[in-house]
């Protein structure tokens, strides 16, 4: 496997989780309910929330986000990957970096969040 198919790997596996994220978001916004899903930190019992709309409402649009950022940078690095139209590096690096600077951000709110309805 040389390095091209790995970082085309690694963008596949950024694309799906990306959906994933964009579906986790839409089903509790529909559902009004939450699930116990890999966003959700190990051991926390999503039966014990104090306010599940107000959760689903401080975290639904966020989530929304990370989704759509991981799915575009996924996206936009498979087209480098492949050659498939121009992606400038610059632009990709640019939306990399946004993304894990956003990624991050989100954790840390998670964490408010987490402590404010648990």
């Amino acid at each position: 496997m040389d390095t091209s198919s790995l970082f085309s790997l690694v963008d596949m596996v950024v694309v799906a989780c990306g959906v994933y994220v964009i579906y986790l978001c839409l089903e509790m916004k529909t559902t009004g309910k939450i699930k116990q899903n890999m966003l959700m930190p190990k051991g926390l019992d999503v039966m014990r929330c104090k306010d599940v709309q107000g959760y689903i409402q401080a975290i639904a649009m966020k989530q929304l986000v990370l989704g759509v950022l991981a799915f575009g940078c996924g996206i936009l690095g498979l087209l480098q990957d492949f050659g498939v139209g121009f992606v400038n590096p610059a632009i990709y690096l640019s939306f990399l970096l946004v993304f894990a600077v956003y990624a991050v951000w989100y954790t840390i709110y998670m964490k408010k969040v987490i402590r404010k309805f648990w």
